[in-house]
């Protein structure tokens, strides 16, 4: 590491060295081999019943949002329903579809309370942002101050990554509810690392070593202040049997600009080998989300991917989801 910039060195976490034998485990699938039903998960009349009572009840008598607690009602069938949703993840192909919450008979505001409720149940949502933000919309929106730090933010397209990749501490999942989807595009991916790790040990073990080695992570001025603004860590490392990603190629391309130092061609044929094969090997799974449905995934075993959209005219037409992030270690604030 050559840069005269402050760094926040992550490479002495006491991470294993790179396994050498080929993962086998539920997590070594392939777009060919999964189904909707492997990732799908049902929300029955029962959970739909008690959210309305929940629903009916704090519009009699409300609380702000983030002193809901789960406990507050009657939801043990939305508990078996979110239980269902954390074995799909941690045990299945490492991401789960939640299908679907009745919104046309909610507001925004009521559909907000409902998902807070259903999250709980799930993790611990943490900070998204260094103000604290827990939940946040995500649209396509100009005014939005933080577009030009939050891809998302945006309507173009979105390359393999982890989520919050430049902090510390990564989220474990990250969560997004669909109020309603673009009028054209904005489908998801999603890639486990595991299937990656095999497609690459196989074909481009030179660049998979690479990924095993420290790069530069940009932090997008999102640290705290007066701390480093770019990351030094590993794309890839094993945590005991966890395989775990710090993976964007944004912001490791402008994290070698933003510490001074020219990317060489090693280095870049690596990151331009993940966003290539993970298509041409055809390893992730592709779906699109629809009014209702929760997405949750293992941001950290897994990387994932949205295509760009287009919103129409109409409200209905316009793409906006709610995000939230999800930590089970360190502090709930942004930086964990």
């Amino acid at each position: 590491m050559i840069t005269t910039q402050p760094v926040l060195d992550l490479t002495d976490q006491g991470r294993d060295p790179r396994p050498k034998a080929a993962f086998a485990n539920a997590r070594t699938w392939t777009r060919s081999s999964l189904s909707p039903a492997d990732w799908t998960v049902r929300v029955g009349d029962a959970a739909k019943q008690e959210l309305d009572a929940a629903v009916i009840r704090l519009r009699r008598e409300s609380l702000p949002l983030y002193l809901l607690e789960p406990d507050h009602f009657d939801l043990s069938a939305c508990r078996k329903v979110m239980a269902e949703a954390r074995r799909t993840v941690d045990e299945g192909p490492g991401f789960a579809v939640v299908d679907r919450l009745p919104l046309d008979d909610w507001s925004e505001t009521e559909a907000g309370w409902v998902y807070w409720l259903l999250a709980r149940m799930y993790s611990r949502p943490v900070a998204q942002t260094m103000n604290g933000t827990i939940m946040r919309s995500v649209r396509n929106d100009p005014n939005d101050a933080e577009r030009g730090i939050d891809a998302a933010l945006t309507d173009r397209r979105l390359t393999y990554h982890n989520d919050n990749s430049g902090n510390r501490n990564l989220p474990n999942y990250t969560s997004l509810l669909c109020i309603y989807p673009a009028k054209e595009g904005g489908d998801s991916e999603y890639v486990s690392l595991y299937t990656l790790y095999n497609a690459l040990a196989k074909e481009a073990p030179a660049q998979l070593d690479r990924l095993f080695q420290p790069f530069f992570h940009d932090r997008r001025g999102l640290q705290r202040e007066g701390d480093a603004r770019v990351i030094w860590a590993p794309c890839f490392n094993m945590d005991g049997e966890r395989l775990l990603g710090r993976f964007s190629h944004n912001k490791i391309t402008k994290g070698y600009q933003t510490a001074e130092v020219q990317i060489d061609n090693v280095t870049l044929d690596a990151l331009e080998c993940v966003q290539s094969i993970i298509p041409s090997r055809q390893l992730s799974m592709r779906y699109v989300m629809e009014r209702g449905q929760i997405q949750i995934i293992d941001n950290r075993q897994g990387l994932h991917f949205r295509t760009d959209f287009k919103d129409g005219e109409r409200v209905e037409e316009k793409r906006h989801l709610l995000r939230m992030w999800f930590r089970e270690n360190g502090r709930p604030y942004f930086d964990g």
